[in-house]
């Protein structure tokens, strides 16, 4: 495909290849295009040569041809020349590249135009400056041409059918929308576009009813889920909205009677009586992210899947659904703790050879540990876990810091809830450990963490005595919490 019997390919240049994509003849247009797209793909300097050549305009103008070897040639030669490079990326933009890509995107039918041109958009999203003009051109028709028709959603609407689009296409597409969900106006924006959350969740769940968990585009799809998840509670106004309203209502009459605690200082929720909304049978749109059915699908998942991305992905959409303090994040931690009893999976994660898994599981049993009513299910099921990772957690791996920062606040919540249950975890090897988080000043907030644990133990008579087993006193209990102490424990 790269030459011809007219053109000698062991003589063949990047600057003759460049001439050649101004001929007039198609076929010496696909040679030059061709020879561009294998070199660049060869030879990362090759990409400075075609960009100080003016190459990139060439091609970007081939686009517009009516031969579709030209096509295919010249957005597989761009697709290689913007690979992790942001110059040759801001310059495909500044030749309108994007919206040459997008409009023959449209109008093709041809599968192997469309891997290029879906490839080429994955790779021009990943640069944060290009984002928005990509959710402006890109979003409407990957999601109506590509993501909808392929996802099995039946409501789409959609004349496409599934069989014309190709599972490398639809694996790119969710790929840029994966890059695209990140940003902040990306993630307003696709929340609220048509069909797309419905096709997203639809394509997860029918791979999880078919057994194939680790299907290359699930892992896409479930990281724009966990994305679009991101805040939901304070940037989509829904069911609990108006309920949070009244709880602090409900808070507000109970303080000015002396019902609250007033060491807490914080709304609970778990003291209200207010029933939760009822679900929608037929979800749509954003209402899907924090449907039983999206916790149930991010479950098994959790349960099946050997993919460290995917699994990351799930725990951190239920991360997000349980991190504010209002009732949302109640209603999903009972959700996912008690009704779908997703705690061994969630626990499993905390095993992990992947940091990241392991923090984005510690994370979520923090957050679901806040809530009181959950505090026996977990104290029975996650505290082992728990505790096992404050004992044995390498110092050395990523993330570490906000492992132990989660870790400490899980443990802190149960064990104070549970004093006679929780004593049985404190081990000298980890009553160890987070002394010695109490004195890491690489970690401030693990030490942080670290302290109002020891603080509250300490003020349990039952936990002292195990304290001071240990080798604990009054002296050594306040050298660990410094000048600070006092203040550390009356702000929580």
């Amino acid at each position: 495909r790269i030459c011809g019997d007219e053109i000698d390919g062991g003589t063949m240049t990047i600057q003759k290849a460049i001439q050649l994509l101004c001929s007039s003849d198609d076929k010496y247009q696909a040679m030059g295009a061709y020879y561009l797209q294998h070199t660049c793909f060869q030879d990362e300097s090759a990409k400075q040569e075609v960009y100080r050549l003016g190459g990139i305009a060439k091609l970007v103008e081939l686009l517009r041809s009516t031969n579709q070897n030209v096509q295919r040639a010249a957005a597989g030669a761009l697709r290689n020349l913007v690979f992790r490079n942001p110059t040759n990326k801001m310059e495909t933009r500044r030749q309108n590249g994007i919206r040459e890509c997008v409009s023959l995107l449209r109008r093709t039918g041809n599968t192997e135009i469309q891997k290029q041109l879906t490839g080429l958009l994955w790779n021009l999203s990943s640069t944060d400056e290009l984002k928005e003009e990509l959710i402006q051109e890109a979003l409407p028709v990957l999601t109506d041409c590509v993501i909808i028709p392929f996802s099995g959603w039946s409501d789409g609407g959609c004349n496409r059918t599934r069989e014309i689009i190709d599972p490398e296409v639809f694996f790119n597409a969710t790929g840029c929308l994966r890059n695209l969900s990140s940003a902040d106006m990306g993630r307003q924006t696709m929340r609220n576009y048509p069909g797309l959350i419905d096709s997203v969740m639809t394509y997860a769940q029918n791979c999880v009813a078919s057994n194939r968990p680790d299907d290359k585009s699930v892992e896409n799809c479930i990281c724009i889920l966990h994305n679009l998840s991101y805040r939901l509670d304070a940037e989509v106004p829904n069911k609990y909205t108006q309920l949070n309203h009244m709880a602090r209502s409900v808070y507000m009459d109970k303080t000015l009677t002396g019902c609250f605690n007033s060491r807490s200082g914080k709304m609970e929720n778990d003291e209200y009586g207010i029933p939760l909304p009822e679900e929608d049978f037929k979800p749509k749109g954003p209402s899907w992210l924090y449907h039983s059915d999206a916790i149930r699908t991010y479950l098994s998942l959790m349960e099946h899947s050997k993919k460290d991305a995917t699994l990351e992905a799930c725990a951190g959409a239920l991360q997000n659904l349980t991190a504010s303090r209002g009732l949302m994040s109640n209603a999903m931690s009972q959700l996912i703790g008690m009704k779908e009893k997703g705690l061994p999976r969630i626990a499993r994660l905390l095993q992990s050879n992947s940091s990241e898994v392991v923090r984005s599981g510690a994370s979520l049993l923090s957050n679901m540990s806040r809530h009181p009513i959950l505090h026996k299910t977990m104290s029975h099921q996650v505290l082992p876990d728990v505790s096992r990772l404050l004992s044995f957690q390498s110092a050395n791996t990523n993330s570490y810091g906000e492992i132990m920062t989660s870790a400490c606040y899980t443990l802190r919540n149960l064990i104070m809830s549970n004093p006679h249950l929780g004593k049985s975890y404190l081990t000298s090897n980890m009553l160890n450990n987070v002394v010695s988080l109490c004195r890491n000043g690489s970690c401030p907030k693990a030490a942080e963490a670290a302290r109002l644990l020891l603080t509250d133990l300490w003020s349990n008579r039952e936990l002292q005595s195990v304290l001071k087993q240990q080798g604990f006193d009054k002296n050594m209990m306040g050298s660990l919490a410094g000048t600070t102490f006092r203040t550390l424990s009356s702000r929580f």
